[in-house]
């Protein structure tokens, strides 16, 4: 008999706990916290380019949202957009996986890796793929360290961009990790697991000069601080997202500052004059391409 209740206190207890994912504390929702995910329904997220939300590629499972093997669809975006804000979201991913999530996405960005020579049905998938600052997801265990610049696409990093701190606290494949995005006015933070891996600055010579080095120099104006989407991508490999939530900070917006911002409602403002490009001694000139 003791045994039964034991039993059953216990699942009672498992039950609460998972009831404990994809929801607010009083004390979060005071601080102005709302979720991006209840964890039941894909509401507040549809595909890239104003297309439906793609079930053929995304799933609700289990308290979660994950992609699928069909890729068709490409990545989801949030339907509202956001310029100074404080993201966190658990995410796990299979071994040898990688994924990310990008932000302040801008639908004027889209397929920077697009080519003439393409095929219709390639040309559409490629349309779907957002682009936007990234905060790489992956299994560091699949990543060539005998390849120059590796850093710059392991977990926590800013894609292609800036390399997380070494000591950075990332826990195996399989197991869930919190990350952290933090904008406000020109910075901008990732975090990992309650301790920051790196900061930048949007608009600075120095990420622009670092923009020029990678295949984002194709896309007029990245490295800009512009109020946008936030993009859960999909990349070929499954991934887990829960407890995705966000806060509107207070902060300069981008008609405080110039360049400000170079997509508009209404069309491209044309970007300023592209600064001098000299080699960046910071980061080797080679760089990796999804």
């Amino acid at each position: 008999m003791l045994r039964i209740l034991f039993v059953s206190i216990l699942v009672t207890g498992l039950g609460l706990a998972e009831q404990g994912h994809n929801r607010l504390s009083e004390a979060e929702k005071l601080a102005g916290w709302q979720l991006l995910f209840d964890g039941s329904t894909p509401t507040g997220w549809e595909g890239f380019q104003d297309t439906p939300f793609p079930t053929r590629s995304w799933s609700i499972e289990d308290g979660t949202i994950r992609t699928l093997a069909d890729n068709s669809g490409g990545d989801i975006v949030t339907a509202s957009e956001f310029e100074n804000f404080e993201l966190v979201f658990d995410w796990k991913l299979v071994k040898g996986g990688n994924s990310g999530v990008k932000y302040l996405v801008q639908q004027a960005w889209a397929s920077p890796g697009y080519r003439p020579h393409l095929g219709s049905e390639a040309k559409r998938r490629s349309m779907l793929r957002a682009t936007g600052p990234e905060y790489q997801l992956l299994d560091d265990d699949n990543l060539n360290r005998r390849r120059s610049g590796w850093e710059y696409s392991s977990c926590g990093s800013l894609y292609l961009l800036y390399k997380p701190a070494s000591d950075k606290p990332v826990r195996p494949a399989g197991e869930w990790n919190t990350s952290r995005i933090v904008v406000r006015g020109t910075h901008g933070e990732h975090w990992l697991n309650g301790a920051k891996v790196l900061e930048y600055e949007f608009n600075s010579p120095e990420l622009l000069m670092r923009v020029e080095q990678t295949k984002f120099k194709r896309v007029p104006g990245f490295g800009y601080k512009g109020p946008g989407h936030i993009a859960l991508t999909h990349h070929n490999h499954p991934v887990w997202y829960r407890n995705v939530k966000i806060r509107t900070l207070e902060g300069p917006r981008v008609s405080d500052y110039l360049p400000g911002r170079l997509f508009d409602p209404h069309g491209l403002i044309p970007p300023p004059p592209r600064l001098p490009q000299p080699a960046d001694p910071t980061k080797p000139a080679s760089t990796s391409s999804r």
